[in-house]
């Protein structure tokens, strides 16, 4: 884990949406699949909670770090809009045989969002698949 820089403010905000995927390797046999996954090779779906923490300083005008009305619009449209009710199989992010896995939708969700927020501001993605279950990714 990242260490907090010193004389830095950190805020998160949560957001959620739903999705299905299934762990399934193209290239193995599907004993090799059940083997690897069980019943993941399964459909299955999440509602997933979307955790981001974003730093940086206090705007002097504002009084904010980040307009959160401004955070929840370039989610909405980066993230909600592809994600929420989708096949995570079906994604371009995933469509390499690259498993849909919550560590791999952590990262996606990086990618999508860094250019967007800056990848200086951007300092932690967390993303819950379920209440006991959570990956943390801080970026390349």
């Amino acid at each position: 884990m990242k260490r907090p820089e010193r004389g830095l403010i950190y805020a998160t905000r949560r957001f959620t949406f739903s999705a299905a995927h299934r762990y399934w390797r193209r290239g193995w046999s599907p004993a090799e699949n059940d083997e690897a996954f069980g019943n993941l090779t399964r459909v299955h779906g999440h509602n997933y909670a979307l955790e981001l923490t974003i730093r940086g300083t206090v705007d002097e005008r504002t009084g904010m770090l980040l307009d959160l009305a401004e955070l929840k619009r370039v989610v909405g449209e980066t993230v909600i809009q592809r994600f929420d009710h989708a096949d995570l199989n079906a994604d371009p992010f995933f469509s390499n045989d690259t498993i849909p896995t919550t560590e791999n939708l952590a990262r996606a969700l990086w990618e999508l969002l860094a250019p967007k927020l800056g990848a200086d501001r951007l300092w932690r993605v967390r993303l819950w698949e379920d209440p006991t279950f959570y990956v943390e990714y801080y970026g390349p």
